[in-house]
């Protein structure tokens, strides 16, 4: 599940801060895990336009975390938001739909939260967003139609990159504050998948046909 961080690879090891994380945010962690939007994914019930918006309502997410995060990084691997375009490219194709459309924007709260936040904070996008690709992802992506999103060559690496990047400056002073922090960017998620999961296709089609 996308948010499931899995015992499937055996990677770089956490530090006892990381761990400490993992504990502290499980409540909210479990409970996006088991929303209907990922549970109807799992089952293959979600519509493919579902799958696609979110994808939509991500990338500019993406782009902002690598924007800041990113500025120093030679590892095209985790640079996600190149991925999250190919799949919305085929997704558009498969469906005839537009998904670039102002009223399924459901990120501009997040963007202003994201931008406001001091830099090391930035990095609880690191835990939520980037480890679920590279654990949860992998075991999801065989249930989607396009799923280059989760597609990595060396996840081990990649997994213990992420990992260093976000335990870097990560200290017994700072931590409960990266805990807080990383609840609210899973509620934020959690928000946009609440949105999401509540649009219909024939809304978006409506939607398109209105810009034409």
């Amino acid at each position: 599940m996308l948010f499931h961080i899995l015992n499937v690879i055996t990677a770089y090891r956490p530090n006892y801060l990381s761990k400490k994380i993992k504990k502290e945010t499980k409540e909210i962690h479990d409970k996006i895990e088991k929303h209907s939007f990922f549970l109807d994914l799992i089952a293959r019930d979600l519509p493919d336009f579902k799958y696609a918006l979110y994808l939509q309502n991500l990338l500019p997410i993406y782009k902002a975390v690598e924007m800041f995060l990113f500025t120093n990084n030679n590892n095209n691997e985790i640079v996600q938001s190149r991925k999250i375009e190919e799949d919305l490219k085929l997704y558009s194709r498969h469906l005839n739909l537009k998904f670039d459309l102002p009223q399924y924007k459901f990120y501009s709260e997040w963007l202003e939260y994201f931008f406001n936040k001091e830099d090391f904070y930035k990095k609880t996008e690191l835990y939520v967003r980037w480890l679920a690709d590279l654990y949860g992802g992998q075991i999801i992506k065989k249930y989607l139609r396009f799923g280059n999103k989760y597609e990595f060559k060396n996840v081990r690496g990649d997994i213990q990159q992420v990992r260093k990047q976000i335990e870097e400056d990560l200290t017994d002073t700072n931590v409960d504050r990266f805990i807080e922090e990383t609840k609210k960017t899973y509620q934020f998620h959690t928000d946009i998948v609440n949105k999401i999961y509540e649009c219909t296709e024939e809304s978006l089609r409506n939607a398109q046909s209105q810009i034409r």
